[in-house]
C-alpha cells in the first residue's frame, strides 16, 4: 500500500509541473492545505479517497488508476497472444509436471484393474488354383471325350462363413482346456448361465436357448477374420482371456471352414455322380437286355435281308441298340467329368499357418495408458493454470 501512495503523489506532483499548477491552487480545488498536498507528493501520507475523488472532478484529464501495473491478456481482439499464453505456462511449470506425473501414474495403476486379453490368428489361404493345374491331364483327357468340363464358378465368403451361426454354436457348445487345466465351455467362462439377484427371489430358472443366444452373440465379438482380396489369404484372430483358449478355438475354427467348404464344395459333384452311376447301371442292362434280343432275332431270322417286314423289325431292335448304346456313352463320359469336378473341388482351403498361445497380452496396452492419461493431466493443469491467471 505504502508503495502504491507514493507512486500515486509522485503522479499528483508530475501532473501539477507538466500542467503549471500552483501548490496552493492544487491544495484548493483538492480542499486540502498546501502542507498536506506537499506530503502527499513526498508519500508521507495516504491519499484519502474522497481527495482523490475532488482531485478527479477538477482535474478530468488526471489518470487515477495505474495502468502500468495491468496484467497482460491472453485473449485480446479475439486473437491468442501465444507469448503472453507460454509466459504464464512457463511460471506454472511445476504445477504441470506435479500433475503429469500424477496422472500417469493413476492411469498405469487403473490398467492394472483390467481384465488381460490374449490374440491367437491362424491363415488360411486359398488352394483351388493350385489344385486346377494339377488336373490339367485329366481335363485333356476329357475333352478327348468329348467332354466340355464345366467352369466351377461356386464361390465361398469365407468372413461369413466363419462368423455363420453354425460355426458359432459348435465353438459354444464344445468344451475346452484352459492353461490350468480345467475343462470349461464359453457359457460357464461368461457366467452366463448364473442367475440375477432378481432370480433368485422369483425363483426363477435361466433358459437355456437364451444363454445360448447370449454366448453366441459375445463369441462374435471375440472374432475377427481378415480376407486379403488380391492375394485371398484370410486370417482368422481370436481374442481371450486364456492363449491356450484363444490358440484352440482359432484352430478349431480354421479346420471347420476348411471342413464346411470342402464339404459344401463336393456336394453338388457327388449327388451328381450318384445319379449318373444309378442310371449308368439302369441303361447298361437295359442295353445288354436289347442286345440279346437282337441277338437272338439273328439267330432265329438268318434270311431277314430278304424279307422286308423281318428287315424293317431287325432295323427296329438294331436302332434300340444304338440309342441305348450312345446314352450308355453319354453317362460314362458325365461320371468321368463329375469325378474330375470331385477332384478339382477338395480341398479349396489349405491352413497356412496354425494359432499358437500368445506368450504377451495384447490388452490391457499399459503404455496407452500412461500416454493417455499423461496428457489428460497435461491439458486439465494447463486449463487450471490459465483459468486462475
Amino acid at each position: 500500500m505504502e508503495a502504491e501512495s507514493v507512486t500515486l503523489g509522485q503522479k499528483i506532483k508530475r501532473y501539477r509541473l507538466v500542467n503549471d499548477i500552483r501548490q496552493e491552487d492544487l491544495a484548493e480545488k483538492m480542499g486540502i492545505s498546501r502542507a498536506t498536498l506537499i506530503n502527499y507528493e513526498k508519500g508521507h501520507t495516504t491519499i484519502n479517497v474522497d481527495v482523490l475523488n475532488r482531485l478527479k472532478k477538477c482535474y478530468p484529464d488526471f489518470e487515477i488508476d495505474n495502468n502500468e501495473n495491468e496484467k497482460p491478456k491472453i485473449i485480446e481482439e479475439n486473437i491468442i497472444n501465444f507469448k503472453v499464453l507460454s509466459n504464464v505456462l512457463s511460471k506454472g511449470k511445476a504445477f504441470i509436471i506435479s500433475v503429469t506425473i500424477l496422472s500417469a501414474f493413476t492411469g498405469l495403476s487403473l490398467s492394472f484393474l483390467f481384465t488381460k486379453y490374449y490374440d491367437a490368428e491362424i491363415s488360411l489361404y486359398p488352394a483351388k488354383k493350385d489344385l486346377t493345374k494339377n488336373i490339367g491331364q485329366l481335363q485333356s483327357l476329357a475333352l478327348n471325350l468329348g467332354i466340355n468340363p464345366r467352369a466351377n464358378d461356386q464361390s465361398f465368403n469365407i468372413p461369413d462363413v466363419v462368423k455363420s451361426r453354425l460355426i458359432a454354436n459348435k465353438v459354444v457348445k464344445k468344451r475346452w482346456i484352459t492353461k490350468n487345466g480345467q475343462i470349461i465351455n464359453l457359457t460357464d467362462l461368461w457366467n452366463l448361465d448364473k442367475v440375477g439377484w432378481m432370480g433368485k427371489f422369483i425363483k426363477k430358472k435361466a433358459d437355456s436357448l437364451a444363454i445360448l443366444d447370449g454366448a453366441v452373440n459375445k463369441f462374435d465379438k471375440h472374432v475377427k477374420v481378415n480376407e486379403d482380396r488380391l492375394s485371398g489369404l484370410i486370417k482368422i484372430s481370436t481374442t481371450f482371456q486364456d492363449p491356450i483358449l484363444a490358440a484352440d478355438i482359432a484352430n478349431f475354427i480354421g479346420n471347420e471352414v476348411e471342413r464346411y467348404i470342402q464339404k459344401e464344395n463336393s456336394a453338388q459333384s457327388n449327388k451328381e455322380k450318384l445319379f449318373i452311376f444309378d442310371r449308368l447301371s439302369i441303361v447298361k442292362s437295359e442295353l445288354e437286355v436289347s442286345e440279346l434280343e437282337l441277338k437272338k432275332f439273328k439267330e432265329r431270322n438268318r434270311g431277314y435281308e430278304d424279307s422286308p417286314e423281318l428287315f424293317m423289325l431287325y432295323s427296329q431292335l438294331f436302332r434300340e441298340v444304338e440309342a441305348k448304346k450312345q446314352v450308355y456313352l453319354t453317362l460314362q463320359q458325365q461320371l468321368e467329368l463329375a469325378r474330375i469336378e470331385e477332384v478339382k473341388q477338395s480341398p479349396i482351403l489349405h491352413i497356412l499357418d496354425y494359432a499358437v498361445p500368445a506368450t504377451k497380452k495384447s490388452s490391457p496396452n499399459r503404455l496407452s495408458f500412461v500416454i493417455i492419461s499423461s496428457l489428460l493431466g497435461v491439458l486439465i493443469s494447463s486449463f487450471f493454470i490459465i483459468f486462475r491467471y
